[in-house]
C-alpha cells in the first residue's frame, strides 16, 4: 500500500523556515527560555535580555516559548524583523544597514497594532502622531530617502503599517499559531487598504548618535506609547527577533555597544542579537542587555567528536514530536539509526536536521518507499555535504583541521575562523566552556584529521 500522502503530510510538517507550533516542539536539553522566564519572573527591574547563538538553532522557537508563556500576563509584542524585511520591504539585506532607531521605530508601529488587535482599544492619536514626527525628523536628519508621511492621518496609518506587519508574518504569531499572534487573517485584511509599505528602512545615509534631539524625541514617542499601556492596561513584552542575521560585527557595534538606545525602551525586552557578536570581544561592552545563549545542541562528543554525542536525543524527539499524532506507520517511516546519523550530521542545527527530513521525504516519495533506507539518507547527506563544501579552500581546509588535532577545540584567532562560523562551516558546541568543531557535513570527505607528523 502506498504511503506517499504520510510522507507529503511529513513534508508539510518539516518546514526549515517556519518555527514549530507549541504541540510540535520538543522539550531542549539546553534551552534558555527557562532562565529567561525566570528573569522576567523577578518583581523588580526592568529585564532586557540579549539571545545569542548560530544561525538556525531554534531561537525562534525559543523565543515563541517565552511568548507563549508569557501571553496572559502581558501584552506580548513580537517583532520578527528578518520576516519583515523579506516579506514586505522586499528587500533582505536592507536588515543588515538597520539602525537602532528604525528598530525602535517599528517596535512602535507593532505596539499601535497589537494594543488594538489583542485589546481592542485605540492608543490617543495625537500619542501616535507624535511617533510620526519623531520618525520624519530622523528620517530627514540621516538623509533616508522619500522621507514622508500623511503626519494628519497617521494614527490610521500606522495601524495599516502594523497590520502589513501582521498579515506578512513579522508579528510572529500566525506561524505558530499563537494566542499572542493574530486572532485570523480576516480580522486583519479587514482592517487593511490595498497597502504597500512605503517606510524606507535601511538606506539612511547617515549615522546620528543617541544623545541627538531627534533620537531622543522618538525613543520618548515610543516610550510614551509604551507608558500609555503600562500605566492603564497590562505590562508589555517586547520580542525581537531577526537582527541574529546581522554578520558585519561593525554594525552589531552600532546597535548594541555604540548605542544603548534599544535597552532604553521602558518595557521587558527580549531581543536575539546579531550572531556578529556572539564569539567577538566587543560583547563584553554590551550595556543594558543581559546576555543569554543557545548553542548548537551536542551532537558531537567532545572526546571523540567522530561518536554522536547526547544531543542527538533531542532530535530524535523533535521528529517523534512532529508526527507522533499521525500513529505508529509515521514513526516508523525513519527508524532510529538513520535519526541518529540525520542529526549528528545535522551539527546540531535544528534547521540543518528539519532540512534533511524534508529532503528524505522529497526522494522517498519519489520512489513511493515504505520507509527511508540508508541508500535514501546517504544521497541526501550527500546533497547537503556538496553544498556545504561549496568554496572551500585550502586556507578553510587547513584551519578546520587545525581545530579538530586540538584536544581541547578551541576557536582559532584570527578573521578567517569568523568567517567559518558566519557561515557555518565551524559549529560552536557547550562543555564546561565552548568547543568548536568542523560541521560534520565536511568531515564526511573533505575535511579529514591532520595525519600525526604531516607538513603543510
Amino acid at each position: 500500500m502506498s504511503r506517499r500522502d504520510l510522507w507529503r503530510e511529513l513534508y508539510e510538517r518539516f518546514d526549515p523556515e517556519l518555527p514549530a507550533p507549541m504541540e510540535w516542539r520538543a522539550p531542549r536539553p539546553h534551552s534558555p527560555a527557562q532562565k529567561i522566564l525566570e528573569t522576567l519572573d523577578r518583581p523588580f527591574g526592568t529585564p532586557r535580555i540579549l539571545l545569542m547563538g548560530t544561525v538556525g538553532t531554534g531561537k525562534t522557537t525559543e523565543l515563541m516559548r517565552v511568548a507563549d508563556e508569557r501571553e496572559n500576563r502581558e501584552l506580548v509584542v513580537f517583532l520578527d524583523l528578518e520576516r519583515h524585511f523579506t516579506n514586505v520591504v522586499k528587500d533582505p539585506n536592507a536588515l543588515h544597514l538597520i539602525q537602532a532607531w528604525e528598530v525602535c521605530f517599528l517596535a512602535g508601529l507593532a505596539l499601535v497594532f497589537q494594543y488594538k488587535e489583542r485589546l481592542g482599544l485605540e492608543l490617543d492619536p495625537e500619542m501616535v502622531k507624535q511617533l510620526g514626527r519623531a520618525w520624519q525628523g530622523l528620517a530627514e536628519a540621516t538623509k533616508t530617502p522619500n522621507p514622508q508621511l500623511d503626519l494628519a492621518s497617521f494614527a490610521k496609518e500606522a495601524l495599516e503599517l502594523g497590520a502589513t506587519l501582521a498579515t506578512t508574518g513579522a508579528l510572529g504569531g500566525e506561524a505558530a499559531g499563537t494566542a499572542w499572534g493574530l486572532k485570523t487573517a480576516k480580522t486583519v485584511m479587514g482592517s487593511m487598504r490595498s497597502w504597500i509599505w512605503s517606510v524606507p528602512l535601511g538606506r539612511s545615509e547617515k549615522t546620528v548618535p543617541d544623545q541627538e534631539r531627534q533620537v531622543q524625541e522618538l525613543l520618548g514617542a515610543v516610550n510614551l506609547l509604551l507608558g500609555e499601556v503600562q500605566q492603564k492596561h497590562r505590562k508589555v513584552l517586547l520580542i525581537i527577533d531577526g537582527l541574529d542575521r546581522i554578520r558585519d560585527v561593525k554594525r552589531a557595534k552600532e546597535l548594541f555597544v555604540e548605542s544603548q538606545l534599544l535597552s532604553q525602551l521602558s518595557c521587558p525586552l527580549v531581543v536575539c542579537g546579531p550572531f556578529a557578536l556572539r564569539h567577538h570581544v566587543a560583547t563584553a561592552g554590551v550595556r543594558g542587555f543581559k546576555a543569554s545563549a543557545l548553542v548548537n545542541e551536542p551532537v558531537l562528543d567532545h572526546d571523540d567528536p567522530s561518536r554522536p554525542g547526547k544531543g542527538v536525543e533531542f532530535f530524535c524527539d523533535v521528529y517523534a514530536q512532529r508526527v507522533k499524532d499521525l500513529g505508529n506507520e509515521a514513526l516508523e517511516l525513519v527508524d532510529r539509526e538513520l535519526l541518529v546519523e540525520l542529526a549528528y550530521r545535522s551539527g546540531g542545527r535544528a534547521r540543518d536536521f528539519v532540512r534533511f527530513i524534508r529532503s528524505l521525504v522529497e526522494l522517498a516519495w519519489d520512489q513511493d518507499a515504505s520507509t527511508a533506507t540508508p541508500e535514501l539518507v546517504k544521497q541526501v547527506l550527500d546533497e547537503w555535504r556538496l553544498r556545504q563544501e561549496t568554496g572551500l579552500n585550502k586556507d578553510h581546509i587547513r584551519l578546520l583541521q587545525e581545530v579538530m588535532g586540538d584536544p581541547k577545540h578551541e576557536l582559532p584567532s584570527g578573521e578567517l575562523a569568523h568567517e567559518l562560523l558566519d557561515y557555518h562551516h565551524l559549529l560552536p558546541y557547550p562543555n564546561d566552556s565552548e568547543w568548536y568543531y568542523p560541521h560534520p557535513l565536511l568531515t564526511m570527505h573533505r575535511v579529514q584529521p591532520p595525519q600525526a607528523g604531516s607538513a603543510d
